[in-house]
């Protein structure tokens, strides 16, 4: 059997990391916009193609990596209520 803290700050390290991971797809969506935006000001249809693959591919890892926050979040207050019924049992 595993050790309660244990399990606790492993998931609340995984969520840790989970969003850290969000916060750069974030990043990385918001540059990519940017460039989306620049290429097409310019009206360089290679460039706003290029600019407008990146961005829908920005957008998917962001997504992925809301998601994996909200899952690895979930998982941790699982893991916190665990502990804190066997505390009481």
């Amino acid at each position: 059997m595993s050790d309660p803290q244990s399990d606790m700050k492993a998931a609340m390290e995984e969520a840790t990391q989970a969003a850290q991971r969000e916060r750069e797809a974030a990043k990385a969506l918001l540059a990519r916009e940017h460039e989306y935006e620049t290429a097409n000001l310019r009206g360089r249809q290679p460039q706003i193609k290029h600019a407008k693959a990146a961005l829908e591919a920005a957008q998917t890892a962001y997504e992925i990596a809301k998601r994996d926050v909200q899952r690895l979040d979930d998982k941790a207050q699982e893991v916190v209520q665990a502990q804190v019924r066997a505390a009481y049992m």
